[in-house]
């Protein structure tokens, strides 16, 4: 039984095995791909719509809550991933229309399919549809997490955590997009926000090779062990292992926010200009600066923090 609190929404590994989605039938492989894919999109979207980082984060925790109780077979990953956005906007009270959400849906999906970007008829059969889709998606969304939607992310302790061990700004920064990339796993239904917060702390510690307080453990201090703090690190490894997630269909009523019939994988995916510089696909590293929680370079070492996390 998943036990549901304002600030605990948690599941075991074996109550994630068992998930709605394995059940339909779905491998454990492609529920992560989805899971994935579905966060990507929420990224790409929210800095298309000029949403601050906290919805983003908002909407990815939505999503996964979600599908820890829905299978990815009954309802389709890319509108489920449009409605977290609609719903974390307003939570965290930065609203947006849906139709501008779904107006960034349709033409990011034109982008990843090869097609010409197509006007949206804002009065088409087309529209209304996807508007009522998103909607009682929505009304599903809050019905499965019993209207209880608060979200607590590990970012808030970040701050707080390295400045008490008295760490350089870099190491700061560098846990700050860890953070934002452990989003995209399910370490969010898995752990409190205080131990993923360690965990990318000590992550980016062995990223800069930088001593932090073991006598006594510094974790201690913040509630944390050190097991947990070693499957954080063992989850970011592997999402920094795997290549660009893609869209699998596996709902039969599969979802489209465009007009034409063909599959992403039929076409060579493309990405706006100011997403590829900003978006976690680009670099399976996203970042975005503490203090105004915007994005940066891109560049900022990925790569690097999946070698120090696998040594």
């Amino acid at each position: 039984m998943i036990y549901t609190a304002i600030d605990n929404f948690y599941l075991t590994d074996e109550q994630l095995k068992d998930s709605p989605s394995r059940k339909d039938g779905i491998d454990e492989a492609t529920e992560t791909t989805l899971r994935i894919y579905g966060c990507d999109l929420i990224q790409e979207s929210g800095i298309l719509l000029k949403l601050p980082q906290a919805v983003m984060a908002t909407g990815q925790v939505l999503f996964h809550r979600f599908y820890c109780k829905r299978s990815f077979a009954r309802f389709d990953v890319k509108i489920v991933a449009a409605s977290s956005v609609w719903l974390a906007s307003k939570l965290e009270e930065s609203p947006r229309k849906a139709r501008q959400v779904i107006i960034v849906f349709h033409r990011m999906e034109c982008r990843r399919e090869g097609l010409p970007i197509e006007h949206l008829d804002l009065f088409s059969k087309k529209f209304s549809e996807l508007k009522m889709e998103m909607s009682r998606t929505e009304r599903h969304i809050l019905k499965e997490m019993g209207f209880v939607c608060h979200v607590e992310h590990p970012h808030k302790f970040i701050s707080n955590y390295l400045a008490t061990l008295e760490t350089p700004l870099e190491l700061r920064q560098e846990a700050w997009n860890l953070a934002n990339d452990s989003l995209r796993t399910t370490l969010c239904v898995r752990f409190k926000s205080e131990v993923v917060a360690c965990g990318v702390v000590y992550a980016a510690a062995r990223r800069f090779q930088i001593p932090l307080p073991e006598n006594p453990p510094w974790w201690k201090a913040f509630d944390a062990e050190k097991s947990g703090i070693d499957e954080v690190c063992r989850v970011l490894a592997h999402l920094y292992s795997l290549p660009k997630a893609k869209y699998i269909p596996v709902c039969k009523d599969g979802t489209s926010f465009t007009f034409s019939s063909k599959t992403v994988d039929s076409q060579p995916q493309s990405t706006p200009k100011e997403v590829l510089q900003s978006s976690p696909q680009a670099n399976n590293h996203t970042t975005f600066p503490i203090e105004a929680l915007v994005p940066i370079n891109p560049e900022s070492g990925g790569s690097k923090v999946k070698q120090h996390l696998i040594d």
